[in-house]
């Protein structure tokens, strides 16, 4: 019963405290504009004890420089079982991705491109954004494009066969993987090339991907097998002329030299000139040697909020080009943490709940607490622009610019 006299006592506070700090200083401010919008922001922050409690009137505090801005999102996982209220196999909340897209289109981002790992969820993709098409009629206006391809973590499960084998302990077994024969492979390859053409049919698959190597994490799939996917799949993009969404950690080297191999039978399919590679190296978190590398062929750069956790990081990110970098948010992970380096450059904030308080009256107005969305690609905008020292607009111009030119002319719902 008391608790909201109080807030409203704290709220008068701290207002006070604000408005007689400002005007102390508002002789030096070159704008009473500014002033008034900073004294009479949605948000009220305290700092204390190094911690940060926000009181929220709004769903989100954005800054001027963002609330206007056009984004497109150019790395999500739609069809993560979290969008559905899943959180570790138990079920938290129902199903939210529709006010998820609205709050996207609510906060500026009006194009994604939606990332699959495997044949299953590429159907899944296609089938999920043929629905959001017939939807746009009745107001979804986020315009959402999918990838065709197999994930490096997935590929033992598509182009191999396991063989389980004792490791000599009675209570451990471990898996042996072979591939499939030359005939098997070929038959997924065709069937993933089917749905690409139905796909760009449509305008809607944009990519091959996401596929690539990811050698932080063998104990799914072997670098062996990996490689023989990736192989396959870079002779797909050059049957189906499309640009590569391309997966890499810790893998730099032999991605870079794999593509090499493969580089002028891609530059010639995709029509590209002075032997550039059409393609985006998703959530980028390697050295610059490696960035260089691959921007050597071509090649553009994804930042996310995995690639911005560290000041070796934000160093890295500084030195790639502007015409090279595109944002994503590779949600629903990667999200900007008060313990990452990058977290100092944010001007855009939104409320959270944990998934087990949240629900669809909460989502409104609350995000899920470490569970990113597309409308966080604002973030990483704001950080790379504190990186950089540019205006966050330029950011976002030049990432649009980099998409069109990965991807083609992405075209966004006309309102």
């Amino acid at each position: 019963m008391l608790l909201r006299p109080l807030i409203g006592i704290l709220t008068y506070i701290i207002m006070h405290h604000r408005l007689t700090t400002q005007l102390l200083l508002a002789s030096s401010s070159s704008s009473a504009a500014s002033f008034f919008a900073y004294a009479f922001a949605p948000t009220l922050s305290i700092i204390s004890s190094g911690r940060r409690l926000s009181i929220m009137y709004s769903s989100t505090t954005t800054s001027a420089a963002t609330s206007k801005l056009q984004y497109i999102d150019a790395g999500a996982n739609l069809l993560d079982s979290m969008y559905q209220g899943v959180y570790h196999g138990k079920e938290r909340h129902e199903p939210d991705l529709d006010i998820i897209l609205a709050r996207a289109y609510e906060n500026g981002v009006d194009r994604i491109i939606s990332m699959a790992g495997t044949p299953k969820e590429c159907e899944e993709t296609l089938r999920l954004i043929e629905r959001l098409d017939k939807e746009h009629n009745s107001g979804e206006r986020v315009k959402v494009f999918g990838t065709v391809g197999v994930h490096p973590t997935r590929c033992a499960e598509v182009f191999a066969e396991s063989c389980p084998s004792s490791s000599g302990d009675e209570d451990e077994e471990t898996t042996n993987w072979k591939p499939k024969t030359e005939a098997e492979q070929t038959l997924i390859i065709s069937q993933m090339i089917k749905l690409i053409n139905q796909g760009k049919t449509s305008g809607n698959v944009v990519a091959v991907g996401e596929f690539g190597l990811d050698y932080a994490r063998l104990h799914f799939c072997p670098k062996d097998i990996q490689q023989l996917g990736f192989r396959k799949q870079l002779e797909m993009a050059i049957e189906t002329k499309l640009p590569l969404y391309l997966h890499n950690r810790d893998s730099g080297d032999d991605l870079y030299d794999i593509l090499l191999e493969y580089r002028d039978a891609l530059v010639a399919s995709q029509g590209g000139d002075e032997g550039n590679i059409r393609g985006i190296v998703h959530s980028f978190d390697e050295s610059i040697e490696v960035a260089t590398k691959l921007m050597s062929l071509g090649l553009h750069i994804g930042i996310n909020g995995c690639s911005l956790k560290t000041p070796e990081n934000l160093k890295i990110v500084e030195q790639i080009p502007l015409d090279k970098l595109i944002l994503e948010t590779d949600c629903p992970w990667c999200d900007i943490r008060p313990t990452h380096a990058g977290f100092q450059h944010l001007q855009t904030t939104f409320p959270t709940k944990k998934e087990k308080q949240y629900n669809r009256e909460l989502a409104k107005d609350f995000c899920v607490k470490n569970r990113t969305e597309p409308c966080h690609v604002a973030q990483v905008a704001e950080v790379i622009a504190g990186v950089k020292g540019l205006d966050v607009a330029d950011v976002v111009a030049a990432s649009n610019r980099n998409v069109h030119r990965v991807f083609g002319d992405l075209k966004k719902i006309e309102v």
